[in-house]
Formats: structure tokens, C-alpha cells, sequence
């Protein structure tokens, strides 16, 4: 709910992902909403659902607080893997991690190492400021009530960690975007995930030999008969 991203951090995130969504086009989607535990929605090409899935979603919809970026991660490849499972071909997986990048301990280089061992690249988006913002408190209506503070009084800032971010997408082979106050860098997504597909269709690209031999047949074929009948000539003369 951080205000250095206008509206904040969530509203924004949630414009710019329906933003996203709409330059793709035939691509299954699933989400993945996390604090301290994980909110999932099963990947479909059906994105009107999708989008109704976030739109009114609010921090009071997951209880548990934080950031456990590790337990993103292995939700979001759990899902892909399920896929997998289900057969048929798979395109390539990608995951897309919108956070502030402030983890707590639920060890996201791990679930990094396990996305890269299946060939999942993660693209990281930091969104938030490197110097920190404070953090509104709200009520269930979702209005301000002053800023959340720690056990000792002091009010706590929520600070963009970009070193963690960047590890986790350099480690699946992805790549680590900022989004500030005014480019969240959606274009970037879209061009990444463009030349990812374009990759991957080139890598796909089979050699096929067209059989040409059945047009050499029907000269072969006259050649014989040819060479059949001057034979029958020169015996007729002899």
C-alpha cells in the first residue's frame, strides 16, 4: 500500500498487469498473489476472468504478512509443472514477479535454482523506491488509518530490494526490470517475452527433405524402355 507509486504500489501493479495482458494474445495465464502465504488462480487463456480475480483484491484477502517471494515462486512452479503433467505441448514458462523484493527468510534462491533446472526464466519487476516509503495502515474498508509501526513504536519503511531481485532472474536466465513513479516498463515485459517466444520458435525449426525421387522415376523408366527397344532392333537385324 506504499504511495511512492501512484496510486500505490498494489494499485498500480494491478493497472499495469491488465495492461500487459492486453498486448498478449493466446497465451495461458495463471496468478499467483502472495504476502506471508499465497493466493492462486489456475492459468487459463480466459482473461476476462483473470482480471476479475485481482480487481478488487485487497492486502486484508491474505492475512498472513510479508513478502515470501520463495513461496511465490514455488506456487507459480507448481502450476507450470502441472501443466507439464497434463501432456500434450508445452511453450515456454515463464514467471513474472512484481514485488518490492523485500523477502522474508522463505529462501527464494532456492526455488531460483529449482525454476532454472526447468528451463522457467523468471523476469523480475522491483516496484517501490531505493530510499523507502512508510507503510499506510488500513482498516477492512481499506482506508488509511496512519502508518504501520513495529513492536518498539518506530514506523516501518518498506525499501525496494533490487540485489535480491536481480539474483533470482540473472539465476533462471531472466531479467530484472525497475518500475519507478513513471515507467513500469511493460513494454520491456512484452519485448522480452516477444523474443522469448521468437527463440524458441527458431529453436524448434526441424530440417524436412522433400523426396524427389519419384520425379526422377518416369525418365529412368523411358531411359530402360528406350534402351529396351534398340536392343530388340539390333537383334532383328543381326
Amino acid at each position: 500500500m506504499a504511495k511512492d507509486i501512484y496510486p500505490s504500489r498494489l494499485e498500480r501493479a494491478k493497472r499495469e498487469l491488465e495492461r500487459l495482458m492486453d498486448r498478449l494474445a493466446g497465451d495461458r495465464i495463471g496468478l499467483v498473489a502472495f504476502a506471508g502465504e499465497t493466493l492462486t488462480y489456475p492459468p487459463t487463456t480466459d482473461y476476462a476472468a483473470v482480471k476479475l480475480f485481482w480487481r478488487d483484491m485487497t492486502p486484508s484477502d491474505i492475512p498472513v504478512g510479508g513478502t515470501a517471494i520463495g513461496r511465490a515462486l514455488k506456487s507459480g512452479l507448481d502450476m507450470l509443472k502441472r501443466l507439464r503433467a497434463q501432456g500434450g505441448e508445452t511453450r515456454g514458462q515463464v514467471i513474472l514477479l512484481l514485488t518490492d523484493g523485500e523477502d522474508t527468510d522463505s529462501e527464494p534462491m532456492e526455488m531460483a535454482d529449482e525454476a532454472a533446472k526447468l528451463g522457467v526464466k523468471v523476469f523480475a519487476v522491483g516496484i517501490g523506491s531505493r530510499s523507502g516509503e512508510l507503510v499506510p495502515e488500513v482498516n477492512e474498508e481499506g482506508q488509511a488509518q496512519g502508518y504501520v509501526k513495529d513492536r518498539e513504536g518506530k514506523y516501518v519503511t518498506s525499501r525496494l530490494g533490487e540485489d535480491l531481485l536481480s539474483k533470482i532472474a540473472a539465476r533462471t536466465g531472466g531479467e530484472y526490470l525497475r518500475a519507478d513513479a513513471r515507467h513500469f516498463g511493460v513494454e520491456a515485459i512484452e519485448a522480452a517475452l516477444v523474443g522469448l517466444k521468437r527463440t524458441e520458435n527458431e529453436a524448434r525449426l526441424v530440417k524436412r527433405y522433400d523426396e524427389v525421387c519419384e520425379y526422377l522415376l518416369l525418365p529412368a523408366f523411358l531411359l530402360l524402355l528406350g534402351e529396351a527397344c534398340l536392343n530388340q532392333r539390333r537383334r532383328r537385324k543381326t
